[in-house]
């Protein structure tokens, strides 16, 4: 839910040494005039080795075949950008809170979760606000374009129900404890692992975790206890979700290292909810789950198209 709206917006700056003659930065990408610079290509692989460290190859040719492939992804946000403009697409921030509520609505989080999710995919709010933005502004952008919105029918939401999973809700409600690692600082990373572990061991001895929390944590929740309510087992980050799979409530995972820093959690309650195909909650859900997969699919094709039409030249 959250994860699908999570790498469209960072842009970061390279800067050489000093002591260098020439400047390291380079221009990779020139769509329709507008350039894209190798520090931007750069700093969005940072961002989605986040999400996903596999996008780091030992191999050099394997390497340089994905950082084309985030080249073109960062041309075709580029094309984007560009129609957006001419087309005078606005979003203004009051849809965007709309938009950020609906995703806290629909997925039943509370402030402090929606926080907790932020933190452990490395966003800011105002980073995961641009990210939506951006989305709104395409789906717009393809009803301008295409002339026609796209409608999801009953049938088409009875027959995603009967052949999707939709067989309910694994709730757990989950308490955190976080010690970061500042990405300014990352040569503090080990002191910040042995606090962790320090703490993991005060915890298994019998240390009170809420009180542990208010007294150390940098996560979500703090006067809470950490306690962040119910989540849904989909909505965890994989790490998070494999640790907490087995656990009974009062337990608590080992520590758990991710980009942003050091976690423990602890199983505070755990509940199954089975899934009900005609309440209305559910079929509206499964509706918006159709809409953006239809709008995905004439989003490539769109795009596809520009591309063909527009004057993009490539240089890595």
């Amino acid at each position: 839910m959250l994860r699908l709206v999570c790498v469209f917006n960072l842009l970061w700056v390279f800067f050489c040494p000093p002591v260098l003659a020439e400047t390291v930065d380079k221009i990779v990408a020139n769509v329709n005039g507008e350039i894209i610079l190798y520090s931007e290509l750069k700093g969005r692989m940072r961002l989605l080795e986040k999400e996903n460290p596999n996008l780091r190859a030992d191999d050099p040719a394997k390497q340089k075949e994905i950082d084309r492939e985030v080249l073109m992804l960062l041309v075709r946000e580029k094309l984007t950008e560009q129609e957006v403009k001419r087309l005078k697409i606005v979003v203004s921030d009051r849809d965007l809170d709309s938009a950020v509520e609906n995703v806290k609505r629909e997925g039943h989080l509370t402030d402090a979760q929606f926080e907790y999710l932020l933190q452990q995919e490395g966003q800011t709010l105002a980073e995961f606000r641009e990210s939506m933005r951006k989305r709104l502004e395409r789906n717009r952008l393809l009803d301008r374009v295409l002339k026609s919105r796209t409608i999801i029918t009953d049938d088409q939401v009875d027959a995603f129900l009967r052949t999707e999973d939709v067989s309910g809700r694994d709730l757990r409600r989950l308490a955190v404890l976080l010690i970061p690692i500042h990405e300014n600082a990352p040569e503090k990373a080990g002191a910040a692992e042995k606090q962790a572990r320090d703490l993991h061991a005060r915890l298994k001895s019998g240390d009170d975790f809420a009180e542990v929390v208010r007294a150390h944590s940098k996560g979500p929740a703090v006067k809470e206890g950490g306690d962040i309510g119910f989540m849904e087992s989909t909505e965890l980050a994989k790490p998070i979700e494999m640790a907490t799979r087995n656990l009974r409530v009062g337990e608590i995972t080992e520590v758990i290292k991710s980009p942003g820093g050091f976690y423990i959690f602890k199983v505070l309650e755990l509940q199954k909810e089975r899934a009900d195909t005609g309440d209305p909650e559910t079929r509206e859900k499964a509706r918006r789950m159709l809409l953006q997969r239809e709008l995905d699919r004439k989003f490539s094709d769109w795009i596809e198209d520009l591309e063909r039409r527009a004057f993009i030249k490539t240089s890595l």
